[in-house]
């Protein structure tokens, strides 16, 4: 088996997940990234956006603009810490949790149906598969030691060299 195939056949898991969960909520307000927000503070009533940032590996710039809308749409509510004036605390409203529900029952039949009929045998040997993945790719070298503040600085560091590829590939178009 060719690695180029199995690395675009785990694209398009990716690919078909997004979709999938898109379609399957119209209705639904958000943006795909901003689910698993609501779902964090759901779980971390008072958090901050620096943790969101941290738990989910990315800037906190993105966290501030996804919040706002969040806020915006009665999905969010946030407040001031009284011990800290620079520091902001963020709580989930009934429609967030409404949303968090819907979405979280969606979310489990996907699952449900994307590992349908697959033995357990398999699920197992599936789930190492990945882990040695992981592993393979983690700069730790050991794939569990990896933080969320590490995927984050690892990510971020990628777009910073994608950006200047494509001002370097520009220049030479120019040039």
């Amino acid at each position: 088996m060719d690695v180029n195939e199995l690395a675009a056949k785990l694209q398009k898991i990716h690919l078909l997940r997004r979709i999938f969960v898109q379609k399957s909520q119209p209705d639904i307000e958000l943006y795909f990234g901003q689910l698993p927000i609501l779902e964090y503070v759901r779980q971390n009533d008072g958090c901050t956006q620096i943790e969101i940032a941290e738990k989910l590996c990315v800037t906190p710039a993105s966290i501030s603009t996804s919040t706002k809308r969040l806020q915006k749409a009665g999905f969010l509510t946030k407040t001031t810490d009284p011990d800290n004036l620079r520091c902001n605390r963020l709580s989930i409203t009934e429609k967030g949790i409404d949303r968090c529900e819907k979405n979280r029952k969606m979310v489990n039949g996907l699952y449900n149906h994307m590992f349908d009929g697959i033995p357990q045998n398999e699920l197992e040997l599936l789930d190492k598969i990945l882990s040695k993945i992981l592993k393979n790719l983690s700069p730790t070298s050991d794939g569990q030691s990896l933080r969320p503040i590490d995927i984050a600085a690892l990510i971020i560091e990628v777009r910073k060299n994608e950006e200047k590829l494509k001002k370097q590939m520009i220049s030479e178009m120019q040039g």
